[in-house]
């Protein structure tokens, strides 16, 4: 037999024995706990005696009136069919079921059950009664053991919709109450994690598709083999839409398949539609459908078995099922060849320093090119293919040709040309110098030091030096007003009417006055550079202490009308100015006087200056062309006056250089096959141009040996076109200026007639070997290109030694790279670098 106890404190005790007789009424006042005592569930085997105790201790009843301890037992569904079993010690039922025990001087009465049987499964209730209706009860539950079971063996199947919550309770029967855990078939528990989870209830706040499965409910309470209830869990949801590609690449009168998998529960309604127009097949159409094993998934394929233009478009897959309705659209282009679209112009350039800093971005060689199928690319480095697998340190950006570079060293710089190239052909990118920056170097005039001290006359004008500077790319320098305050110093850039400055820096003074002397006013001048790759980032050249003096003639102008200082000419631009168009260019006048003399500019032709694009700065003493155009060659003529003498003018003669411009674009194609088609290389530049012409990378010959290619100058017919004339076409207008460099492609419908194939099979043979003589003579051309660039490299870095020495400034580094430039002159000759490197595809 199985029986235990349990403890009950009795605070209502206190209350209840009110009504007791005088010495329970002081025993209660004397207990410190009084607490009644009875037994809890228990579970026995059928046959056994059972003894359940109910008892109150801690309080004296001696002498209690209307004390005593009854047993009853209680239907909890029928109330009406309780009936009560004995009170105190005596049994009020004709039954030799049950017997109660008192042991002698206790408060106790334990109900003893003999043999127990199915029909004495119950709840047996203890009362003690204390007078006056007062009482307390304690129930005993009185179970024969028996294994967990579930009433209903049935699997059971629970239908949900993705994005439900549902709780699943699992109540088993046994005695003892069955431990309840939970088990999902093969996978682990969602939420829950791992194998198992201990609990009646299982909770799914947030259902996914992927929670279906079958769940098992475990119940054991030791006595024989677990009970299990099974619940499969069934999850709907709308479908699930995707495709193998959203762009297919075809051409004409070739096959194109487009497929798209659907998951849907319950299964979907699927259907191919273009333009909004079921598809439902013909003899030129095939469409299939696949289920894919152990899944909901469907596979539907639409194939496309001669492709003809009017196919070309969008076509959507679409799915329905009592969930929702999913769509996807897959593009059919047909195949093009690349067109570079987007990259980097004449050079790109780092800083080897700031590159190697911890969170330093990668530098970029920009590429981006447009083809059907989308284009793979590959670099070359001075006309020799780019490995750039093998270190690193290189990378093509996805979905771009970018190369990026990490923490880039002197042996990266070169010369870098873009290839984007698909099964149609090759798009080759402008050359692209990759260059290192170089520290700024001064060199400074005559003895003087970094901070020296100059005097100047009063009144009189002056020219303020700065060292000349040194650097890539070429500095430009500006001029400030250093003034120290308690804790920090205050840059001021110059900016005064009486104060210009020229293009090599210098600074120049109409005339001086007392705001101009240093020591007076607080302040110091300092001559700074910077370059276009970080304009804001100034070195120092020198720093000047200047002091204003007395005239040394003794004639104090500034005081005296009569003296002041007519207007002269001090700086000017030479009297011819070449300009490049496109770029901005300026003319200085810089006129010296006091009064501080008033600039004008003018056309000597009569012409009026465009405003929009030529403005004056410095007072008037700079003109500045934004954006040069041819037409603004001519003669110029500035003209200064401060009212003290005659009007004095300066005529400079501007020339303006085109490198040659496309006036339009080359403009891609797409013909039928047999057609004519005509490329024009419209480009317009002040000297005179010449034409290449290349397909695919590769250099086309002007001689006339091709059987249907004829190139005259800056047109390329192609008569007759054919499948093989589809591709890249690039053309390069260049003089000693530059160059322009321009693509198109050439896309060609095959004809549906299937006749003179052999002939035209015969022919494609043909130019296929002119196409390799082509090739062999482009091979050559870069070699010859590669070898020249070779010899300019050795030459460039001989002269940045030279200037290195000359200035006896620090070394500046023997790895500088060869295609730095210190001088303008050697600038202008890269400039000059014309043809773009050509390679094999």
């Amino acid at each position: 037999m199985m029986a235990s106890h349990v403890l009950l404190v009795l605070c209502l005790l206190t209350g209840v024995a009110v009504s007791v007789a005088g010495p329970a009424k002081r025993a209660a006042e004397q207990s410190s706990n009084p607490k009644i005592t009875y037994s809890k569930e228990t579970v026995a085997e059928e046959g056994d005696e059972v003894k359940i105790d109910c008892a109150v201790e801690g309080v004296d009843l001696t002498g209690v009136e209307d004390f005593s301890v009854s047993w009853s037992k209680i239907n909890e569904e029928k109330p009406a069919n309780s009936y009560p079993i004995s009170t105190n010690e005596r049994v009020l039922l004709f039954s030799s079921k049950y017997e109660v025990l008192h042991p002698d001087n206790t408060h106790q009465f334990s109900l003893i059950i003999k043999k127990i049987n199915e029909e004495d499964i119950g709840l047996y209730r203890c009362t003690v009664y204390f007078g006056e209706d007062q009482r307390i009860n304690a129930d005993v539950p009185v179970l024969i053991q028996k294994a967990a079971y579930f009433t209903d063996n049935l699997t059971k199947t629970l239908v949900v919709k993705e994005g439900d919550a549902i709780s699943i309770d699992c109540q088993p029967g046994g005695a003892p109450k069955p431990d309840v855990y939970w088990e999902r078939v093969n996978q682990e528990l969602p939420y829950y994690g791992g194998k198992f989870f201990k609990s009646n209830l299982l909770d799914l706040p947030l259902i996914e598709r992927g929670h279906k499965g079958h769940y098992v409910c475990y119940a054991d309470n030791g006595i024989g083999n677990p009970a299990t209830s099974n619940v499969v869990l069934e999850v709907q949801y709308a479908p699930d839409v995707t495709v193998t590609k959203d762009r297919v690449f075809t051409s004409m009168n070739t096959e194109a398949i487009l497929e798209c998998t659907v998951f849907s529960h319950p299964p979907a309604d699927i259907a191919w539609f273009k333009d909004d127009m079921p598809i439902l097949g013909s003899s030129n159409l095939k469409i299939m459908k696949k289920q894919l094993e152990e899944s909901e998934g469907v596979v539907i394929t639409l194939t496309l078995l001669d492709t003809a233009p009017e196919d070309i478009g969008t076509y959507t897959c679409k799915a329905v099922n009592v969930i929702g309705s999913t769509n996807r659209d897959v593009e059919l282009l047909t195949k093009s060849p690349p067109l570079i679209i987007k990259q980097s112009r004449k050079e790109v350039l780092y800083d080897q320093e700031k590159a190697r800093l911890r969170d330093a971005l990668p530098s970029v060689i920009e590429c981006l090119a447009e083809g059907s199928p989308s284009p793979n690319y590959r670099w070359t480095k001075n006309g020799q293919p780019l490995i750039w697998q093998a270190d690193s340190r290189l990378s093509i950006e996805e979905e771009t040709g970018n190369l990026l570079i990490v923490d880039p060293v002197m042996e990266d710089n070169g010369l870098y040309q873009c290839f984007a190239y698909n099964e149609l052909g090759t798009a080759v990118g402008d050359p692209v110098y990759f260059l290192n920056t170089t520290n700024i170097h001064f060199s400074n005039d005559g003895d003087r030091s970094d901070t020296y001290n100059v005097e100047a006359e009063l009144g009189r004008p002056y020219k303020l030096s700065c060292p000349k500077a040194f650097g890539y790319p070429k500095p430009t320098m500006s001029w400030v007003k250093a003034k120290p305050h308690e804790e920090q110093i205050e840059l001021e850039f110059v900016s005064d009417e009486r104060i210009v400055a020229d293009p090599e820096g210098n600074l120049w003074f109409t005339h001086i006055t007392e705001d101009d002397d240093t020591g007076k006013n607080g302040f110091q001048y300092i001559c700074l550079a910077s370059t276009s790759f970080e304009p804001y980032d100034y070195s120092m050249a020198s720093v000047i202490e200047m002091t204003v003096n007395a005239p040394a003639d003794g004639a104090h102008n500034l005081e005296e009308e009569a003296l002041n200082v007519e207007s002269f000419s001090m700086y000017t631009s030479g009297d011819v100015v070449q300009f490049k168009a496109g770029e901005e260019n300026s003319l200085w006048c810089i006129y010296g006087g006091e009064p501080v003399p008033s600039v004008g500019w003018r056309r000597k032709d009569g012409e009026e200056l465009d405003p929009s694009r030529i403005i004056t700065k410095n007072t008037g003493s700079t003109l500045v062309f934004n954006d040069t155009q041819v037409s603004d060659a001519g003669e110029y003529e500035c003209s200064a006056s401060n009212e003290v003498g005659t009007i004095k003018t300066q005529t400079l003669t501007v020339e303006v250089i085109q490198a040659p411009t496309f006036i339009n674009e080359l403009g891609s194609k797409v013909v039928k096959e047999g057609s004519i088609v005509t490329f024009t290389c419209d480009a317009e530049a002040t000297d005179n141009v010449s034409y290449i012409w290349m397909f695919n990378g590769r250099i086309l010959s002007s001689e006339g040996k091709h059987p249907r290619r004829n190139i005259k100058g800056n047109k390329l017919k192609i008569k007759g076109v054919t499948l093989t004339d589809v591709g890249n076409y690039a053309c390069n207008a260049t003089n000693e200026n530059g160059y322009a460099y321009g693509q198109a492609t050439l896309n060609v419908l095959p004809s549906s007639s299937s006749t003179g194939q052999s002939a035209a099979s015969c022919q494609n043979v043909e130019d296929l070997r002119t196409e390799v003589a082509a090739l062999r003579k482009t091979i050559e051309l870069l070699q010859s290109l590669v070898t020249e660039q070779h010899g300019f490299a050795q030459q460039t870095h001989e002269q940045l030694r030279n200037i290195s020495d000359k200035l006896q400034v620090p070394n500046l580094q023997d790895n500088t790279s060869a295609t730095k430039l210190e001088e303008e002159k050697t600038m202008e000759e890269e400039e000059k670098e014309d043809l773009p490197v050509t390679e094999l595809p």
